[in-house]
């Protein structure tokens, strides 16, 4: 499958600075934005695809994955896998708005599954190498403690990989492996709660319900007779 190449979209080289990405999207846009090309549907079609295009290239993480992708094509020219290099601080910057878009979020309407995803997004393979290979503590040690915080509506079951790469990237920090560890047991045994809670409803009523005496009985079963009569 064909790789957009968004750079292109943007009139811009590969591996532009951010304020370069942003002023060719500026320009692009007021100039193929639909009010201005009512009718033309070629420019609306481009005006998505430069939108798609700043999207990823705006956002370190996506820019970065982007990058990665670009260096399994060799049609795009690239001669090295990291033309655009990611840092700890990016990565924490944006550990720090994923807390930010959790706090925004309705609890009771959230997406669990799309929530997870960006967790996974955030903590993928070849960002832990940056961070392990950096060995930036007081960045890891927040990175950690954001996520932990956005962790916090997550159900357990949804959890999955995400404690591991945490704890990976605590390193020799015990007291945060201990705080991820805590987490995690918290979390386990609030959904065990949650899932055994109406079978326990249930046989707590059977339990304590008193059992019908044979006056009951004989009421009951003379009701069923004037019912049927």
């Amino acid at each position: 499958m064909a790789l957009k190449d968004y750079y292109e979209l943007l009139e811009i080289p590969p591996g532009s600075a951010e304020p370069v990405i942003k002023k060719a999207f500026r320009k692009l846009a007021m100039r193929f934005h639909p009010d201005k090309n009512a009718g033309n549907p070629y420019a609306i079609h481009h005006f998505r695809e430069i939108q798609e295009a700043y999207q990823v290239l705006s956002n370190p993480v996506t820019r970065h994955e982007y990058h990665l992708q670009r260096w399994h094509h060799p049609e795009m020219g690239n001669t090295s896998p990291y033309p655009y290099a990611l840092t700890p601080a990016q990565l924490e910057q944006e550990a720090r708005k994923l807390t930010q878009y959790v706090q925004d979020l309705d609890v009771f309407r959230m997406n669990h599954g799309a929530l997870q995803n960006k967790m996974e997004q955030l903590l993928q393979d070849s960002h832990l190498a940056i961070l392990l290979e950096k060995q930036e503590e007081s960045i890891n040690e927040r990175l950690v403690a954001a996520v932990l915080q956005s962790c916090i509506p997550l159900p357990f079951p949804y959890l999955k990989d995400i404690p591991g790469k945490l704890v990976q990237i605590a390193g020799i920090n015990n007291q945060l492996i201990t705080t991820i560890h805590q987490m995690v047991t918290k979390k386990r045994k609030q959904y065990l709660w949650e899932k055994y809670r109406a079978l326990l409803m249930i046989s707590s009523f059977i339990k304590f319900c008193p059992k019908p005496n044979s006056t009951t009985s004989m009421a009951f079963k003379n009701t069923n007779c004037v019912i049927k009569a």
